[in-house]
């Protein structure tokens, strides 16, 4: 009969530990589950992260790319047909980055052609006259590139506005983690894409 009280104890206290397990399982979340949770939180968040970067990153690549382009389509312009010189700039109200080309007319005037977008907001877009000091395109400002007709280098020239403008020797442009030096040749009138390290 002591044995039978015993074993029914042993029972009783096992029956006890099963129901506050299963009350403690259902109240809540584990330490364990807890951090796996953090961590896949963590690694969304890094994805996340990276892809914005690699977004902007693109956005500066495709942005020094229309520039080298456009430089390189004026220069074509200006050797093929009458004087053309090209604007890079930043608009004032929506502050992306455009070019323009202004090709001489048969009267001697400037006539400008439609405005190309080669860059958002987001990216910055630099100039340097030495190579290496960058001056920041803030929206509302403008460059504008010459050529010279007989070698298609590099010159100074003078806008329809009248405004005198310098030889470049590089155009900055960075967006996320990537900046790119697009270099000017002043003989040649060559402009290359480098990546800035």
């Amino acid at each position: 009969m002591g044995a039978a009280k015993h074993n029914r104890g042993k029972l009783h206290r096992r029956s006890g530990q099963e129901n506050n397990n299963s009350r403690f399982n259902n109240n809540g979340y584990s330490l364990i589950e807890l951090v796996i949770v953090l961590a896949i939180i963590a690694a969304i968040m890094g994805t996340v992260f990276y892809s914005i970067i690699l977004i902007f990153s693109a956005n500066a690549k495709s942005t020094a790319n229309d520039i080298q382009r456009a430089i390189g389509d004026c220069k074509v312009a200006t050797m093929g047909r009458a004087s053309a010189y090209m604007e890079l700039y930043r608009d004032a109200g929506n502050e992306n980055v455009y070019t323009r080309m202004y090709v001489m007319d048969s009267s001697g005037s400037y006539v400008p052609s439609e405005p190309q977008k080669v860059g958002p907001r987001r990216v910055t877009v630099a100039y340097s006259q030495d190579g290496t000091s960058e001056t920041e395109l803030a929206a509302g400002d403008k460059i504008a590139i010459f050529f010279d007709r007989a070698n298609g280098g590099f010159i100074t020239g003078t806008a329809d506005d009248g405004t005198t403008y310098p030889i470049y020797k590089a155009i900055f442009v960075q967006g996320g983690s990537k900046h790119y030096k697009i270099e000017l040749t002043k003989l040649t009138g060559k402009s290359e894409v480098k990546v800035v390290p």
